[in-house]
């Protein structure tokens, strides 16, 4: 079995320092390192090959510092490095990275392809799926389980907003790998430096003849996200109660969803919208297009595959329904539809689903995708995406000179709306097209709401000392309606599930009120909450670091507290 693995390096997110002139990565001072993600999608590689024998090659685009990572994997058990370098590739976007990945995937014809399913610089999310497609390789993303059967096929466990699904792969195939595939191991001191037997190779030897001057996408401007927050510290848990009471008043008053308008339906432009098994996301995101289509003059056009009951008022001109449509059957339709009907923007949902959508038509295209905004804008005709990096710290101005623009968004970023019109309906069978099940679909338990839907979050820290905890936790939630969500080290202990991780490598969130329970304050975990509107920080521990990122701070057990908390609210 000959298993090829692409990393790539990037800052220590949690160490990076701004140059506020420039509003740069001062990155001499930062340290490099390999993209987690990336490191668990080498450490499964050398565990397939433990396990059913093989070869693993190891393969990185970059500055040649990149050489380090490659030696680290070498280190780990890898069997060949290479290090493709070459001026030639400088500014190449997610594009003419998957168009390079792709090349090299051609040329040495691995059976299995492993990456991590995102860096966590950039969040670049589909170069994964688009390597995939532009190789010829079937594909799944965020991957938590790869097992093979005596017969060669192989089960993988996907891991989805909502749970998981298994599906069976026949080699060769591509997949990204999530944070729950495995630990890495720990490599010995003892072990030699191999950084000797690392290839390199430049653009030429990749045989890809695209340069990092043919990308579809520009990165216009960066603006540094600056900490806006002084906590204020409450020594009665009387007038916590009172605050949390206040924002739940402001939350009833607050009505789920606000009216608007659609644009003309003779508009000579329009935009399209994509829904997969998530409507709630259209309506988000057609809202937010509807607006910027009444400024501009284009109408909205929705892709989806959603039963007719579930899309009314949705701000919409038109919606065309995908019956029967697999992802591959979804995306095939969809590049027909650009390449008949011409829409000047196509948006989609930053769900697991919708970024292989997304990806499919982008490689497929040779169009540019931005992925996980969290603002759009039209400017002088053009879709202007707003995208986050680094953790949050920053937030990159991107266009397209491809077109149709594309983007992928956050879900829970744009309100709900609704509109008072018809919506023209139409509906295509997709039956004949590719057709793919889920051997089997595993749902987290109803107690563990949705993160995003939520407007009021309780995260949990290891300073709920055991799982048994969490009980109470979950009562406070019950009370606020809200969800639970918590730190990575949380989620490893399964005190909750993984869908419900907060942070670097789980979710960004934007609810109006987070309560922080016993949480630390660690850098990766508050990066997932730039964009929450009130946030309370419990801790026994006053110099706790999450005060700082806190606008009020409680002094106490978090137990403790959601206890007395749980029951002030009950008693009013």
């Amino acid at each position: 079995m000959n298993i090829l693995v692409f990393v790539k390096q990037i800052p220590e997110i949690s160490k990076i320092q701004f140059d506020p002139a420039t509003n740069r990565i001062k990155r001499d001072q930062v340290p490099l390192i390999i993209n987690p993600f990336d490191k668990r999608a080498v450490e499964e590689g050398i565990r397939l090959k433990e396990k059913h024998g093989g070869l693993v090659t190891v393969v990185t685009m970059g500055p040649p510092s990149a050489a380090e990572i490659l030696n680290s994997s070498l280190r780990m058990g890898a069997d060949r490095a290479i290090l493709i370098s070459d001026p030639a590739f400088a500014g190449a976007d997610t594009w003419v990275t998957a168009k390079i990945l792709s090349s090299v995937v051609l040329k040495l014809r691995p059976d299995i392809v492993l990456l991590g399913k995102y860096s966590l610089d950039g969040e670049t999310s589909q170069i994964p799926p688009e390597v995939a497609v532009l190789s010829g390789y079937p594909f799944k993303t965020s991957v938590s389980k790869v097992e093979f059967s005596d017969d060669g096929n192989a089960t993988v466990e996907q891991e989805l907003e909502t749970g998981f699904a298994t599906y069976r792969m026949t080699i060769p195939f591509l997949i990204s790998v999530s944070e729950k595939i495995n630990r890495a191991r720990f490599v010995s001191p003892s072990v030699p430096d191999m950084s000797s037997r690392i290839e390199k190779w430049s653009a030429s030897d990749t045989g890809s003849s695209v340069r990092g001057s043919d990308s579809p996408t520009v990165v216009e401007a960066t603006e540094r996200i600056e900490s806006f927050r002084s906590v204020k510290m409450l020594s009665d848990i009387k007038e916590v109660a009172a605050l949390v009471r206040n924002t739940m008043i402001q939350e009833s008053n607050d009505p789920d969803w606000t009216l608007g308008d659609v644009p003309p339906p003779e508009c000579a432009n329009h935009a399209v919208v994509i829904s997969y098994n998530d409507p709630r996301s259209a309506f988000e995101i057609s809202g937010k297009l509807s607006d910027l289509g009444l400024k501009h003059s284009f109408s909205v056009v929705v892709l989806g595959n959603d039963d007719k009951s579930k899309i009314q008022g949705m701000r919409c001109n038109r919606y065309i329904m995908l019956n029967n449509a697999s992802i591959k059957g979804f995306s095939e339709y969809l590049v027909r539809y650009i390449r008949e009907r011409k829409p000047s923007y196509v948006v989609f949902p930053s769900s697991v689903e919708g970024r292989e959508i997304s990806s499919y038509v982008a490689a497929s295209m040779s169009l540019g995708l931005t992925a996980d905004c969290i603002n759009l804008d039209v400017q002088d005709g053009k879709l202007i995406q707003y995208k986050p990096a680094f953790g949050g710290g920053m937030v990159a101005r991107i266009t397209s000179k491809s077109s149709p623009g594309m983007a992928s968004v956050r879900q829970g970023i744009f309100p709900l709306s609704k509109g008072k019109h018809d919506i023209i309906y139409e509906e295509v069978d997709l039956s004949s097209s590719f057709h793919e099940d889920a051997l089997s679909r595993e749902y987290i338990s109803s107690e563990f709401r949705p993160l995003r839907d939520a407007k009021t979050v309780i995260g949990i820290g290891k300073g709920l000392v055991k799982k048994e905890n969490v009980a109470h936790v979950a009562e406070l939630a019950s009370v606020l309606s809200a969800s639970i969500g918590g730190s990575r080290p949380i989620v490893d202990l399964n005190w909750i599930p993984r869908q419900q991780q907060i942070g670097l490598t789980g979710y960004s969130i934007s609810p109006r009120l987070y309560i922080a329970l016993g949480l630390s304050g660690h850098d990766n975990h508050v990066v997932g909450i730039r964009y929450a509107g009130t946030v309370i920080a419990v801790n026994k521990d006053p110099q706790a670091q999450i005060f700082k990122y806190a606008d009020y701070g409680y002094i106490g057990d978090a137990v403790q507290f959601a206890e007395d908390l749980t029951g002030l609210l009950r008693n009013t």
